[in-house]
């Protein structure tokens, strides 16, 4: 049983059902996009690990216990990754998150990570939607490849409004292009490691979400804001 035929936090009928929680989402993204358009962006934004945690948790809802201890090592590495990142450079370059993230430890918010699961899981979807396995032939690498290709082109639409909400700044103001070669190298690992987790590659409401962000983010990105 796949987790989008579970329903969300093994709920089974309309309770939870992916249509009513993606329709949920979906009205949060819009709301807090009018938000920043029309209200005041400040305050919206400073609710980004409110709803990103919220978020996370009806995207998890929709999995399978069994999952758990994948997910929480997924976002514990990538964290990892990030606070190496801020601390040595190494492999982004140089950049340091502001607040709006949510607390910090070494510098670097743990929400970071759980974007990280919330996005992997998203385009392993999608990637496992547009080059399943064929009898006789494996394509795991090439759902990798398209999973981390996936990645980089979510983290070029995100960098924008990330630097301009203050998610995170980069010295110089300038993106270096290793920032995106890691994300793809990062992101090819990750979804090869778990090439074989059916819950990273069957979790549609993931696969949903990662529409629903890219929505917002395009939107922050090509709409004025009110301060």
């Amino acid at each position: 049983m796949t987790p989008s035929e579970r329903g969300a936090f093994g709920i089974k009928g309309w309770g939870g059902s992916l249509p009513l929680w993606m329709s949920l989402l979906i009205i949060v993204h819009t709301v807090g996009l009018a938000g920043v358009v029309f209200l005041d962006a400040n305050l919206i934004l400073d609710l980004t690990a409110v709803n990103l945690l919220l978020t996370a948790i009806v995207i998890m809802g929709f999995g399978h216990p069994d999952g758990a201890w994948r997910w929480a090592l997924t976002a514990y590495v990538t964290y990892g990754v990030e606070v190496i990142g801020v601390q040595t450079g190494f492999p982004f370059g140089d950049y340091q998150y502001g607040v709006r993230l949510g607390p910090t430890v070494y510098d670097t918010p743990p929400m970071i990570g759980v974007l990280w699961l919330l996005t992997l899981m998203g385009t392993m979807y999608w990637a496992a939607q547009w080059a399943p396995d064929k009898q006789d032939q494996d394509r795991s690498m090439l759902r990798a490849a398209i999973a981390a290709t996936l990645m980089v082109a979510f983290d070029i639409i995100l960098e924008p409004v990330a630097i301009r909400t203050a998610f995170w700044t980069w010295a110089g103001d300038t993106i270096p292009l290793r920032n995106y070669v890691s994300w793809w190298v990062i992101a090819f690992a990750l979804a090869w490691a778990w090439r074989k987790a059916h819950n990273f590659r069957t979790n549609r409401a993931a696969g949903l979400l990662l529409i629903v962000q890219t929505a917002f983010f395009i939107g922050l990105s090509l709409l004025p804001w009110k301060s």
